[in-house]
């Protein structure tokens, strides 16, 4: 995929979440979403995320998001939350317009988009945020060779969040467990 294909790629992607949502999602459902389908079902979006106050983030899919409206292939509104403001997307006049630039790319990946959008898109943005951190955590330890345990995943989490409670933290990680999407914590399977 050259650097063209790649950029319709990533904004099709984005797109095609906002889409598939049975709702409107926002930022930071979408960065999420990026990100479970980068990390869990390997899309190749080429995304670099890195752990940020909100979890996993990178720039470059708020770019993207930004240029993927520009194109009409998502619209946004702001809306008021309890913390100020925020913004919510849906599908975009020139919605199929978009995703017909690269739509062989896109078609090969329609069942990892279902799936993200089915297992997280109702997960309000704390979840989200606190669910990705879940993800990261215990991917970082397998690219370290490292393997937890529930204990040490839930602890580890607890420091990188801890405004969630540890009894919060853990429910995460037994659902995350129970769905079989943590491959470095001990007694997890590894499903990729």
């Amino acid at each position: 995929m050259n650097a063209q294909e790649r950029w319709l790629f990533r904004l099709a992607v984005l797109s095609e979440l906002v889409n598939q949502a049975p709702g409107k999602l926002g930022r930071t459902a979408i960065m999420k979403l990026a990100y479970f389908l980068q990390t869990m079902k390997q899309v190749p979006l080429g995304y670099n995320f890195r752990l940020y106050t909100y979890g996993p983030y990178d720039s470059d899919v708020l770019t993207h998001l930004s240029q993927a409206e520009a194109m009409h292939a998502v619209k946004s509104r702001v809306v008021p939350n309890p913390s100020g403001y925020g913004y919510e997307f849906e599908p975009g006049s020139r919605l199929d317009e978009v995703k017909g630039l690269i739509k062989a790319g896109l078609t090969a990946h329609e069942g990892a988009v279902s799936w993200v959008v089915t297992e997280f898109s109702n997960m309000t943005a704390s979840d989200l945020e606190l669910v990705s951190t879940i993800v990261y955590a215990d991917r970082e330890a397998g690219q370290k060779g490292e393997a937890l345990n529930i204990e040490n995943l839930c602890h580890q989490v607890s420091q990188i969040k801890p405004r969630f409670a540890l009894d919060y933290i853990r429910s995460k990680v037994d659902l995350m467990m129970s769905k079989r999407l943590l491959c470095s914590t001990k007694d997890g399977d590894n499903p990729f």
